[in-house]
């Protein structure tokens, strides 16, 4: 199966949701990495609840949309990080930087303010 990546608004205006369905690995990475520069959205939240695994290309397209969200000042979340994920991120060093949520509405209401402000 394939990576399927949908761009959908979010609840409110200046943010993007990309929900990823599939593995998440180098075949995908580079539609999710032109949808990261694309977007200018101050906002981006990654639904990643339909992602059974990743692969290190993936890890690398999750850490360009940390670093280029960073260098733009502009947030981003990851959401519905699996356990199988989440100790990815661990190996990797990772998970201490990542920006995770458990849910889209809770980081939709976390990041609130720089929506908001933009």
């Amino acid at each position: 199966m394939d990576l399927k990546t949908e761009s959908l608004p979010g609840s409110r205006e200046g943010v993007r949701i990309f929900r990823l369905t599939g593995p998440f690995t180098l075949p995908g990475v580079f539609e999710f990495q032109s949808l990261v520069r694309t977007s200018d959205d101050p906002v981006i939240i990654v639904d990643l609840n339909a992602v059974p695994f990743m692969d290190s290309a993936a890890l690398g397209a999750i850490m360009y949309l940390h670093a280029s969200r960073a260098r733009r000042k502009d947030d981003y979340a990851l959401v519905g990080v699996n356990e199988r994920l989440q100790t990815m991120f661990q190996v990797g060093g990772v998970d201490e930087i990542l920006v995770t949520y458990p849910t889209v509405a809770e980081a939709e209401a976390a990041l609130r303010g720089k929506a908001a402000s933009s």
